[in-house]
C-alpha cells in the first residue's frame, strides 16, 4: 500500500513509474481496477505501471523498496537472481521506506541491503500515512543518504522525489533515521494500550516524551545525530504513529489492551504488517548490546507475549526516581 501511495505521488508529478509487487493477482487487479482498496479511491495515473514482472522495473533509473522489512533480504535475493545482467542494470543508489530492524541480525535494512545489492542504500521516511500521500494532502519526508553517494546526486535526488505537495529533506544520517522509524512503531502500541485503557492524555504524553528519550539514547549509542530524533523521523513520525487513528501499530495496542490475541489483532486488520511487533524483540537486543536502558519497549514485549496490560503500565510507574 505505501509503495503503491508513493507512486501515485510520483507519477501525478510527471514520472513515469514501474510499479513492481510480488503477487500476481494483486498487480493485475491495480493494472485492471486503477485502484488500490485501501487508499480511498485514489485513482492511479496513466503514467503508473503496476506489474508482476520486474524486467521493466529493472531498467528504471531509481529504485525504491517498500517490502516490510523481515521480507526484504529474501525478496531482493530473488529479485537478484530474475536480473539477466545485474551489474550493468543497477542504478547508483537504492532507496528503502520500511521501518524496522531485522529479527534475526538485528539489523537495519540498510546494512543488509547493501553488502546484498552491491550499491548504496538510503531511506526515506517521516510522517505520513499512505492514503494522505495518495490524495496529494501536503506531507514531508526526509531522505538519508550515506556518504558514498555524492552531495551533487543528493540534490538531484531531493529534487526529482519532491512534488508540489511532497517536501523531501535530506539527511546523511542512514542509521538514525532507520533506528527512529523502526522504534516509534513500537512506542505507538504503547500509546494504543494508553488510550485503550482510558489512561488519559497527560499519560499519552508522558508515554510520547519519554519514547523519544528512549529511542534517542539508543540513535545516539550507535553513531546517530540528535537532530534526526528531534525531526520528521524521530519526533515528527512518532508524534502520527503514536496519535493517528490510521496507525496500524497504535490499534495493535488497543486490541491488545483490549484482552485480544495477536492472531486476534491481525485478523481485526485484516492480516496487515504491523512493523512494531516484529522489531521489538530486535530493538531489546540492541539496547542489551549497547547498554541503553529501554523501559517501555521491554514492556511493549511483554505486552505481545501476553502479558497484563495494567500491569504492565503499573511497572512503568513503579520504576525509580530518577532525573530527566
Amino acid at each position: 500500500m505505501w509503495g503503491t501511495a508513493l507512486a501515485i505521488a510520483w507519477a501525478r508529478a510527471g514520472h513515469q513509474v514501474a510499479l513492481w509487487g510480488h503477487t500476481p493477482s494483486k498487480m493485475a487487479e491495480l493494472a485492471a481496477t486503477r485502484h488500490h482498496p485501501r487508499l480511498n479511491g485514489s485513482e492511479l495515473p496513466p503514467n503508473l505501471h503496476p506489474m508482476s514482472d520486474p524486467t521493466a522495473a529493472f531498467m528504471a533509473p531509481l529504485w525504491i523498496s517498500s517490502i516490510a522489512t523481515q521480507a526484504s533480504p529474501d525478496a531482493w535475493t530473488a529479485l537478484r537472481a530474475q536480473a539477466p545482467n545485474w551489474t550493468a542494470q543497477t542504478p547508483d543508489v537504492l532507496l528503502h521506506t520500511s521501518k524496522g530492524i531485522l529479527a534475526d541480525s538485528h539489523q537495519c535494512l540498510s546494512e543488509a541491503l547493501e553488502p546484498l545489492l552491491g550499491i548504496p542504500v538510503g531511506v526515506l521516511s517521516g510522517p505520513t500515512f499512505a492514503d494522505e500521500v495518495a490524495r496529494n494532502l501536503p506531507s514531508a519526508m526526509v531522505m538519508a543518504l550515506p556518504f558514498s553517494v555524492s552531495d551533487e546526486r543528493a540534490r538531484v535526488l531531493q529534487h526529482n522525489l519532491a512534488t508540489e505537495h511532497l517536501r523531501i529533506y535530506l539527511s546523511r544520517d542512514v542509521a538514525g533515521v532507520e533506528l527512529c522509524g523502526a522504534l516509534k512503531n513500537i512506542l505507538a502500541i504503547a500509546a494504543g494500550l494508553v488510550e485503550a485503557l482510558g489512561l488519559g492524555h497527560n499519560a499519552r504524553a508522558a508515554l510520547i516524551t519519554r519514547g523519544l528519550a528512549e529511542i534517542a539514547r539508543l540513535v545516539a549509542a550507535m553513531g546517530g545525530q540528535p537532530d534526526t530524533v528531534m525531526g520528521l523521523a524521530g519526533m515528527g513520525d512518532l508524534l502520527l504513529t503514536a496519535t493517528g487513528p490510521q496507525s496500524r501499530n497504535r490499534r495493535l495496542g488497543a486490541y491488545l489492551a483490549e484482552g485480544k490475541t495477536m492472531a486476534e489483532a491481525q485478523e481485526l486488520m485484516g492480516g496487515q504488517v504491523m512493523e512494531g511487533a516484529s522489531t521489538t524483540q530486535a530493538a531489546l537486543a540492541l539496547g542489551l548490546q549497547w547498554g541503553v536502558e529501554m523501559p517501555i519497549t521491554g514492556e511493549v514485549a511483554r505486552l505481545l507475549d501476553g502479558a497484563d496490560p495494567k500491569e504492565a503500565v503499573g511497572r512503568l510507574m513503579k520504576r525509580s526516581l530518577k532525573s530527566e
